[in-house]
């Protein structure tokens, strides 16, 4: 999968538990961080990412972070009050697991190791009309193409649903700031 489809529903997510009265600039800080939560798994750091892909897309290793970041919100009030309070905190946490799951909708035949290191067994839902980029290079092939349109009209009609549900007042469940 492509940053655009783990970008596009972590800005879904985002949107969904964006507070209500925020600035501009908090608003847009608020949907970037969703959309960086939602790649982390790929990041492009040594022994992450795709140089370890059994390990950077593991649900147990990824809890494990969570939790680390979450301790930080625990013990710092204020950071918490900043981000929009447990909601959004919840929010960012299924942003960033959404990343494990999108991953198994790909037909690369591979799979995920999401298990790991408690089970070999690799998860594969996938789902036909999505392909995983085989080539990144400049020029993009045509493949690349339409696998990145695919996912920016499929992400992206998700996104659009959500921001027309919150507009519709469907997310009261954010408590308003």
């Amino acid at each position: 999968m492509t940053q655009v489809g783990h970008t596009l529903t972590g800005l879904a997510i985002g949107v969904a538990c964006l507070p209500g009265k925020r600035s501009a600039r908090a608003r847009l800080i608020h949907l970037v961080a969703f959309g960086f939560l939602a790649n982390i798994p790929d990041l492009p750091l040594k022994n992450w990412g795709h140089d370890l892909y059994y390990f950077s897309h593991s649900l147990f290793v990824n809890l494990l972070l969570i939790l680390i970041a979450l301790s930080a919100f625990i013990f710092l009030k204020n950071m918490r009050a900043r981000a929009g309070g447990w909601a959004v905190i919840f929010g960012g946490t299924l942003a960033w697991l959404s990343h494990l799951l999108l991953d198994t909708f790909y037909n690369h035949g591979k799979g995920l190791l999401m298990f790991w290191p408690l089970s070999e067994r690799r998860l594969a839902l996938p789902i036909p009309w999505f392909s995983a980029v085989r080539d990144m290079s400049l020029p993009p092939t045509p493949e690349t193409i339409h696998i990145l349109l695919t996912e920016l009209a499929f992400y992206g009609s998700v996104l659009l649903g959500v921001l027309l549900m919150k507009k519709a007042g469907l997310f009261k469940w954010i408590r308003r700031r």
